[in-house]
């Protein structure tokens, strides 16, 4: 089984600080919402955001939407053998069943995510697709790689220099084997060194600087050709 978490997510509603800033105000009155129920965006809160702490490390949530679809729409998701977690940069931990259907347009997406953070899960009722929990990120990690054997991989710049074929070489072939892959969804910036402790082993996948989904994409391929979940999809069809 493969499990992503989606590391430091710039994922959060307006802090308290920005809500009274004009630009804020007036993308909140376009909106037809107040100042704190919009999810913060570079894109449309840049500039109030210039002074912010760590500013730069913050509000991108279209980092988790392309990887959300990247990851969710594909094989192995649908195969049964991945599951996907954001880790909040105020160390929650958004549980996302992979069952969920999200929308693919992206207003809609930013949506649902407001809703999310404000109520704490989707739906209200019934079983959750979404889910904000006070699980720390050290304590989900322990949970998925309690089995023998598990590898815990970061993909983060400075780590040990792999190929795709190296990668393969480091996955196991037997799907009941826990991987975990932490890969950063932020824009600038290195992990805490909290964060990196917690995997066992880090690489680099590329001399340059790669998008979340564009990682995402080479981890889903690289283990789905190792388990040989396309093969075991076509044979289930049968």
């Amino acid at each position: 089984m493969l499990h992503v978490i989606l590391l430091n997510c710039a994922l959060e509603l307006v802090p308290r600080e920005l809500a009274s800033k004009k630009e804020v105000q007036r993308h909140a009155n376009k909106r037809g919402k107040k100042s704190r129920e919009l999810l913060l965006d570079q894109t449309h809160h840049g500039r109030a955001m210039a002074k912010m702490h760590d500013g730069l490390h913050r509000g991108r949530p279209d980092i988790v939407f392309h990887s959300l679809m990247t990851l969710l729409e594909s094989p192995l998701c649908k195969g049964g053998l991945l599951t996907v977690h954001l880790h909040l940069q105020d160390n929650r931990v958004i549980e996302i069943n992979p069952e969920v259907r999200l929308p693919r347009n992206y207003d809609r997406f930013i949506g649902l995510i407001e809703q999310l953070l404000i109520k704490g899960r989707v739906p209200l009722e019934g079983k959750p697709l979404l889910e904000v929990t006070e699980m720390a990120l050290s304590e989900l990690i322990s949970t998925l790689t309690e089995e023998s054997g598990s590898l815990s991989l970061l993909a983060v710049e400075g780590g040990q220099r792999t190929t795709i074929d190296a990668l393969g070489t480091m996955i196991p072939k037997d799907s009941s084997i826990p991987v975990v892959v932490g890969i950063g969804a932020f824009p600038y910036g290195d992990f805490p060194d909290t964060t990196k402790r917690l995997f066992k082993t880090h690489l680099e996948l590329d001399k340059e600087i790669m998008m979340a989904w564009h990682v995402c994409g080479e981890i889903l391929w690289t283990y789905s050709l190792k388990v040989g979940v396309i093969s075991q999809r076509y044979n289930e069809a049968v």
